[in-house]
């Protein structure tokens, strides 16, 4: 009898173990598999250069994003006794959201696009499920995404012996010097997160990190991403700071942190508006052409305001886009709008944004209850939120194509709306 459960929380244990592992197995498939693998022989989108080809689910994609899927749904079967639950509320209003993005496929312009694209998404919230509802802590989670973005920061510094650089930057491992950029600055967020570990090893190995990512930024040109890197922790570490003496709540902290740069962007401030702020960051007025594009974007979006054209059925479907009857090439060839916001108002309509906005507020909340049991993963969380809310401003990220930061977005989506051991993931 001793045998037989010793077994049985052996094996226990050791789906446990592996349930923690998936986010960050999706994680190195997005920043380090995919490219190593693919990304050489994808021509990406430049809007300096043309357009942005969009790339065929490759055989890789075809059994990793199913497989993994399927190999979560049996963990929480063999665990079904021991995992966690879902708040009602925030289970309702993502299932509401997402159930939302597959009706608009009723008036899309390419139906069979819209909920081919949307079921990666939800392979990606199946796969995340098990490590949410079986971790009791989210360091548990955290540390082996750590890992993995140490491996990534190390192979792209190795790769600077061996590939070239291009006109605009160079690219690592990707097939962009924007991808790079990105992925950059997300693993050094992590590494920030990990100085504030108790694991010696785990500060060592981000101390190390964070001067090889700055130097990937800076031989990368990405002077967004650099950016990003110094602004989205300095303003998480605030928040959490005023949160925690003043007792404001994060949702409210992130509404001010946002707000001004979305005001500044659409030119509410009278003497002073983006075109300003783009002169000044890469010398040209128009943000590299995106202000024309934007203006098309929110004609589309007055035409139709409350349901949109159909998640991701807009850009990059071929003739039957509007886009693509456009004379201006540049606008023809674009792959989205370069603005998150007004690409869900323009795939989605106002329905859609909304319910993401209802979502990004109750992340917030759960945020605000991460900082008082673990500071460390609250700013980690708050700056991958403030990373988002801020990059879908000159770029389009949110729910569109499979990259790292759709995977955080919906890790975070997840564990706000997740109860363990009848209290919040933290």
């Amino acid at each position: 009898m001793s045998d037989a459960i010793t077994y049985g929380a052996i094996g226990t244990g050791y789906r446990r173990r592996f349930a923690r592992l998936l986010p960050a197995i999706e994680l190195a498939y997005f920043m380090l598999i995919w490219p190593l693998i693919y990304s050489r022989d994808y021509v990406p989108a430049d809007l300096s250069t043309g357009p942005v080809a969009e790339v065929q689910p490759g055989i890789l994609n075809r059994l990793f994003f199913p497989g993994l899927a399927v190999l979560a749904v049996i963990l929480l079967i063999a665990e079904r006794h021991r995992i966690g639950r879902f708040r009602p509320f925030g289970a309702c209003l993502l299932f509401v959201f997402f159930g939302y993005l597959a009706l608009t496929a009723a008036w899309a312009l390419v139906p069979a696009m819209t909920l081919a694209r949307l079921s990666l998404y939800i392979l990606l919230i199946i796969s995340l499920m098990p490590a949410l509802l079986l971790s009791d802590r989210l360091d548990d989670i955290l540390r082996p995404m750590f890992w993995v973005t140490v491996v990534v920061i190390a192979v792209n510094v190795v790769s600077i012996a061996i590939v070239p650089t291009t006109s605009i930057g160079f690219p690592g491992i990707y097939s962009h010097k924007n991808t790079l950029g990105a992925n950059a600055t997300i693993a050094g967020l992590f590494a920030i997160y990990a100085l504030t570990r108790a694991d010696h090893r785990v500060r060592v190995a981000g101390f190390l990190c964070l001067p090889a990512i700055v130097g990937l930024l800076l031989v990368s040109q990405s002077k967004t991403s650099l950016g990003m890197l110094l602004l989205a922790p300095s303003a998480a570490v605030l928040a959490v700071s005023v949160r925690r003496r003043l007792r404001i709540a994060m949702p409210i902290l992130m509404i001010v942190l946002t707000i001004p740069s979305a005001f500044l962007m659409s030119g509410g401030v009278p003497g002073f508006d983006y075109r300003d702020v783009s002169l000044l960051v890469s010398g040209d007025p128009t943000f590299t052409g995106r202000t024309e594009i934007w203006k098309f974007s929110a004609a589309h979006i007055a035409e139709r305001p409350w349901t949109g054209w159909g998640f991701q059925s807009f850009w990059g479907i071929g003739p039957e886009s509007p886009a693509a009857r456009m004379t201006d090439t540049f606008i023809a060839r674009t792959p989205h709008s370069h603005n998150g916001y007004l690409d869900l108002a323009l795939e989605g309509g106002m329905i859609a944004l909304s319910l993401l906005l209802a979502i990004v507020l109750m992340i917030a909340w759960w945020i605000d209850r991460l900082i008082d049991q673990d500071t460390g993963a609250g700013i980690l969380m708050a700056s991958c939120l403030l990373y988002t809310l801020w990059q879908n401003l000159l770029e389009t990220d949110w729910l569109h194509g499979m990259t790292t930061a759709n995977v955080l977005l919906v890790l975070m989506m997840l564990a706000a709306v997740t109860i363990r051991n009848g209290r919040s993931l933290t």
